[in-house]
């Protein structure tokens, strides 16, 4: 489990990309799982593996009807293995304020043909947790970033992920880390 601490403005790809480097630092695990904590799986046939190419796991959230709302979407819950992640480099690190790294994630498998596969919606089913919704950030910016995603991988990443873990706790289950992703550039937040 990954926290931001702070009231900087969120950075939910430097949130995971810590938290890859600190798994694979401590750990040699064959798959990671990026899961939104306010998501609750429906069907226990939907297996938390990781197969040949990575996997869409949540194509079906009651709070979007149940369907798949654009092909893009990798976000809510997704697996992929330790050498697809490290080839795409992780998510953009540039992503401040709420959405659309994912979507930065997806053209980045895109741009290496690492295909991205989705069990049937019928299983993939999940429930979201009541929540305050948050607004999305600036969607001009975003829309610049995606459209460059495929160009920055190389250099902008899991490889050039800057924070500072303020504390690990491992328990019997998961381990919490908690991370400062410090403060976003001018004109990013």
């Amino acid at each position: 489990v990954s926290e931001q601490t702070g009231n900087g403005t969120y950075n939910k790809a430097v949130l995971m990309n810590a938290a890859f480097i600190y798994a694979s630092s401590e750990y040699d695990f064959q798959c990671f799982v990026f899961h939104d904590v306010d998501l609750i799986p429906e069907d226990d046939r939907n297996m938390y593996s990781c197969p040949i190419f990575p996997r869409h796991m949540s194509v079906a959230v009651d709070e979007m009807n149940y369907k798949l709302t654009y092909e893009e979407l990798i976000g809510g819950v997704f697996n992929i293995r330790p050498d697809h992640f490290l080839t795409v480099n992780g998510y953009s690190n540039l992503y401040w304020g709420w959405g659309a790294e994912d979507d930065d994630l997806y053209y980045r498998l895109k741009e290496l043909s690492i295909k991205v596969i989705r069990p049937p919606a019928t299983i993939a089913r999940y429930k979201m947790l009541a929540h305050t919704k948050r607004v999305p950030s600036v969607w001009n910016k975003r829309a610049k970033l995606l459209y460059s995603a495929a160009k920055r991988y190389a250099w902008d990443g899991v490889s050039s992920a800057r924070y500072n873990l303020t504390s690990a706790i491992a328990y019997p289950l998961f381990t919490h880390l908690v991370i400062d992703v410090g403060l976003p550039p001018p004109g990013f937040s």
